[in-house]
Formats: C-alpha cells, sequence, structure tokens
C-alpha cells in the first residue's frame, strides 16, 4: 500500500517542450470575435509596431501622453506559492515544543516531533523584534523590515483544493464544475485593473492540472483553475521556460492579423475622435505603452525582430546574481501515487523571479505567479516508525535546504533588484509599486492522535502497526503567509498558534489576538467565549488583500467572500 503522496523519487530533466499546454494566441481569439478599437491591447500595438514602424502621428501622440499622464498609478503583483506543503511550525508560525523524537512520553499522543537537530544551533525558535518565527524563517531575517506575517491562518488538507483556493480566494465552489463569467483568480482580478498597457501582463509559473491526483479527462474546459477569466489582458499566460516565452515573443514580433491591422490603423486615423470618449481610455493606454516599450528598444539600438528577443534573459550580470545554471531552465517530470509523471513546465524558482524582474523592468509585464517547479517536492510526509532507524533517532524531513533554493535566495535578488531599479521619472522604485506574496496551500502535522487506534478491537501487534505507520507530517489546516512592498506595514507579525492547541488563534479586527485567548497555549481561557467579531484569516483574507495592497477595492472583484486584512497596509489606521 501506498503511503499519503508518494512520489517517484526520480526526478527526469526534459529538455522537450512539446506537452507544454499551448492557449489560443490573442490575435486568433481577436479575429474570432471581430476586433473592435476598444479591445487592442498593448500587445496588438506593439505587435503592428514591429511589423510597420511607429506611425508618424504627433496628434495622437501628444493625446495619448496627456491621457496617460492622468494614471501614472501603475502596480505590480507578485505571488511566490511553496506547492507542496511548508512546514509552518518551523516557519511563520512556529511553536516551541520538546523534540519527542528524542525525549519520548508514554503518552504518544502528547508527542510532538520535530527534525532531529531541534534546539540545536540554527535550529530553534527565535524572537527579532516583533516577529516570532521558526528556523525555516532565519535566512530571511533581513527582508523583515519590509515583512508583514499572518501566523493565525487556517486552510484545508487537499492539495488541488486549496491551490485553487490560493487562487480564486473563499467561497463555495467546486473544482470539477466549470467557472463563471464573474469569477477570477487574484492575478486575473488585478491584472484587469492595471494589466491594460502590457503586452504580457499577466504571467504563471503554475500549471494546475500538474497536480498527480487529477485525472486530466474531468479537468477540460473551464473547470478547475480556468486562464481565461475576465477581460482579454486579464488571462493568465503560461511563460514556461526562457526558451517558451521567447517563442512566444517571436511570434509577437513577426507575426499580426488583418483584422488587428485595420483596427489600430482606424484608431491612428480617426485618433481625436477615439481618444475623447471615455470608453476608449483604455486603449489609449495600450498605444501609449506599446509606443514606449518600442522607443526605449529603438534607443538601445535592439533589432525588433528575433534578435530583440534573444537578448532577454542572458544578461550575464542577472544570471550570475540570481544563481541561474543551465539545468535551472530545464523542466522536471514527477509521478506521484503511482500515476504517470507530471510537470509544471517550468524552470527553476530563481530563473522564474530574474525573468520576472526582467519583464517587469521592460515594462512588458505587471503581475506574476511564481511557484516552486517540482511537483510536490515539499509535501514531506513521513510515518511514526520512520522517525527512528535501528534504534537510532532520525527525525521530520527538514526544509531548509529546499526554501534556501526555491524561495529565500532568490526572493532576496529580486526584492534588492526592485529596490535598485527606479520606476521611470516617478522618484519611486519598482519596490514601492510591488506587492509580493508568499504563501503555500497549508501546512505539515507535527504529532499524531492514537487514541482512536488504542480503543479499537484489533490486536495489539496491529495496533502496534497502525501506530507505526501513521501519518504524523500529514497535510495540515494550520498555516501562515507573508506579506513585502512598498505599501506594505513592515517588521509586523499577527497572530500565532497555540502551543499546546497547535491550532490558529482568532484576530480581531485590529490585528491583535483575541483576548479570550491564552496568547501562549492557544486555550480559550476559563468562563471566557471567542469575541464575536474576532476570525481565523484563509486564503481569501490573503486574496482580498493582495488587492487592497495594490489600491484596489477588492469587493466584487471576483466571488471571494473574504474581507482584506487593512492593518496590514502602510499607514492604515483601523479606528
Amino acid at each position: 500500500m501506498k503511503r499519503p503522496c508518494e512520489l517517484d523519487p526520480k526526478i527526469e530533466i526534459q529538455k522537450s517542450q512539446r506537452d507544454l499546454p499551448r492557449l489560443p494566441s490573442r490575435r486568433r481569439f481577436l479575429k474570432r470575435l471581430g476586433v473592435a478599437t476598444l479591445g487592442l491591447t498593448c500587445s496588438d500595438f506593439l505587435s503592428y509596431f514591429f511589423r510597420f514602424g511607429l506611425p508618424n502621428e504627433a496628434r495622437a501622440e501628444a493625446m495619448a501622453k496627456d491621457a496617460s499622464d492622468r494614471d501614472q498609478n501603475q502596480r505590480f503583483l507578485i505571488y511566490w506559492f511553496i506547492e507542496g506543503g511548508w512546514s509552518g511550525y518551523d516557519m511563520f508560525n512556529p511553536v516551541m515544543t520538546p523534540n519527542n523524537v528524542v525525549h519520548r512520553l508514554d503518552n504518544i499522543s502528547q508527542e510532538r516531533y520535530r527534525v532531529l537537530k531541534f534546539g540545536q544551533p540554527n535550529y530553534g525558535i527565535y524572537r527579532d523584534k516583533n516577529i516570532h518565527y521558526g528556523f525555516l524563517a532565519q535566512p530571511a531575517k533581513e527582508l523583515f523590515d519590509d515583512m508583514a506575517i499572518i501566523s493565525s491562518m487556517s486552510t484545508g488538507t487537499g492539495h488541488s483544493t486549496e491551490r485553487l483556493r490560493a487562487h480564486m480566494g473563499s467561497y463555495r465552489f467546486s473544482s470539477r464544475h466549470d467557472r463563471q463569467d464573474d469569477e477570477r483568480s487574484v492575478m486575473q482580478a488585478f491584472s484587469e485593473v492595471y494589466g491594460q498597457p502590457y503586452a504580457l501582463p499577466h504571467l504563471s509559473w503554475h500549471y494546475w492540472l500538474s497536480d498527480g491526483e487529477l485525472n486530466e479527462a474531468q479537468y477540460t474546459g473551464k473547470k478547475g483553475y480556468y486562464h481565461a477569466l475576465g477581460p482579454v489582458h486579464a488571462h493568465t499566460i503560461y511563460a514556461g521556460p526562457p526558451s517558451r516565452l521567447k517563442r512566444l515573443l517571436r511570434e509577437l514580433a513577426a507575426s499580426t492579423s488583418d483584422v488587428v491591422d485595420q483596427s489600430i490603423q482606424s484608431f491612428i486615423d480617426d485618433a481625436n475622435s477615439s481618444i475623447l470618449k471615455d470608453e476608449n481610455i483604455e486603449v489609449v493606454k495600450s498605444y501609449n505603452s506599446a509606443r514606449k516599450i518600442y522607443k526605449q528598444l529603438v534607443q538601445r539600438d535592439q533589432p525588433l525582430d528575433r534578435n530583440l528577443v534573444e537578448s532577454l534573459f542572458k544578461d550575464p550580470e542577472l544570471r550570475e546574481d540570481f544563481k541561474v545554471h543551465a539545468e535551472d531552465e530545464l523542466m522536471t517530470y514527477r509521478s506521484v501515487n503511482g500515476n504517470k509523471a507530471r510537470s509544471k513546465f517550468s524552470p527553476k524558482t530563481n530563473v522564474q523571479a530574474m525573468m520576472a524582474y526582467e519583464l517587469i523592468r521592460a515594462n512588458l509585464s505587471c503581475c506574476a505567479f511564481l511557484e516552486s517547479r517540482d511537483v510536490r517536492r515539499f509535501d514531506s510526509h513521513m510515518s511514526r516508525g520512520r522517525l527512528w532507524s535501528r534504534g537510532k533517532p532520525v527525525g521530520q524531513k527538514d526544509q531548509t535546504n529546499m526554501l534556501n533554493e526555491d524561495l529565500w535566495d532568490p526572493l532576496k535578488v529580486f526584492v534588492n533588484r526592485l529596490k535598485n531599479t527606479p520606476l521611470g521619472e516617478t522618484g519611486e522604485s519598482l519596490y514601492d509599486r510591488t506587492t509580493i506574496v508568499l504563501n503555500s496551500e497549508f501546512g505539515r502535522s507535527i504529532h499524531g492522535d492514537v487514541s482512536g487506534i488504542l480503543r479499537s478491537k484489533a490486536s495489539q501487534k496491529d495496533k502496534d502497526k497502525k501506530i507505526a505507520g501513521q501519518d504524523i507530517s500529514a497535510h495540515w489546516p494550520v498555516t501562515s503567509c507573508a506579506f513585502l512592498g512598498g505599501q506594505v506595514n513592515g517588521h509586523q507579525q499577527y497572530g500565532g498558534v497555540g502551543e499546546k492547541t497547535l491550532r490558529p488563534i482568532p484576530l480581531m479586527p485590529n490585528g491583535t489576538v483575541d483576548p479570550a485567548y491564552n496568547p501562549v497555549s492557544g486555550e480559550l481561557l476559563q468562563e471566557r467565549q471567542k469575541s464575536k467579531v474576532s476570525s481565523i484569516p484563509n486564503h481569501g483574507d490573503v486574496y482580498a488583500t493582495a488587492l487592497f495592497l495594490s489600491d484596489i477595492s477588492p469587493e466584487g472583484k471576483g466571488r471571494n467572500e473574504r474581507p482584506p486584512l487593512k492593518y496590514l497596509k502602510k499607514g492604515y489606521r483601523w479606528f
């Protein structure tokens, strides 16, 4: 019998990208619908300029600039997702417990199992001013001034369901039902507001159907995560490895359609009447953005065809900074529970971060969903019996190196680059306009209750076998998340989990712990009741907060029913 989420240890790196999911191109999409001027996007204008050059229309140029100057409110959103479930009790929702891998108890249900080195140098629970954190977050200490952490967070325990909730927010839905027109992922909601002026507004390196437990035949059409919700400029573009995204950009530079050409020419010929109509303001922004991109490329003496595309993602300084090696750009395939090997069609996270930074810097994109490359790499299951080998302690699996590779090392470079890159002539940096969300679908347990096994009528031999086989690093509905960015109230932490209950402690509307609970043990105080206004955040709160920090009112954006955690925003007054 296979244990939960059993992974094939073999990871096959693939050079071929023939299996990469292909989406209908924007050109084919627009041609089918019959393009109106209002539907033109930045990429359509840019493709036209690549083919025909920048038209000589000073009047339209001036009016487009005036329209653009009225809206300098550029924003960027990055989701950095650790798929598989990080060990939250050693991360952002830390608990100090004995390590019963070494010091056993008579009551097995009360045992808490940690990594073997727990309690040794660099393997503890620490405090830095306002932030209480575990050893897995120790490498991020230099980012704490920029970070706000939610340590009271609750989720479910299913990989695909919780990953979908991280995208879509919190409301009643079925992953097997078609997504409806008014649903939105958080990135689609963001792109709907801010994405129009960009050639590749909404990039993603997740591939939801890579989940080894999903039957691909049941998730056709709009089921599960659906890429094409909202207006065209909000649709998900699966970026893939650098070579794949370059192929997409080559097509952008080399191809166009008569329908799009005619609409663009019509816009240019009749710019005055078009621009004076309020409903056409978005197409003006797209036009002006494409002009800026085109002119920047010309000023750098870069050709506007394949050579232009090939210059992307080759900057030796960037590659060295992000520690990119050739093998990092390749895809991996992995089998889960004996199913066929699946791939996210993505490069390693450091490559994703480098690509996202370069595209934002080049004014080509405004949001990206980064995700750990290897399917279920962080799915750290461990049965109780495997905590010891021939009587010697082994302990829980240690996620330190994985998190350094997939999160902390590239994130620190990414943040530093954003901080040191000016945003045009605004006097601000890219970081000042960016919101970064660090998240995982759920946490992992550090214990297992055996009372049910002991009460059963099974033989003692069978009971011992079940106790030894119990998964004590299972999917666990207790986790945490963190936010960084120019609008984040940094070096703050909200909530926590009880060291006795191991459960999230509810938060009041101002972010403080519900006073009816012991803030250390997590227990409800004697003769006290939970406050009627306290709650435990979930993926829906994260969804709403990401939009709120980007100056988007979350209400009515998709179907998410949870409110934003407003106290995370710099300068916000809750009273």
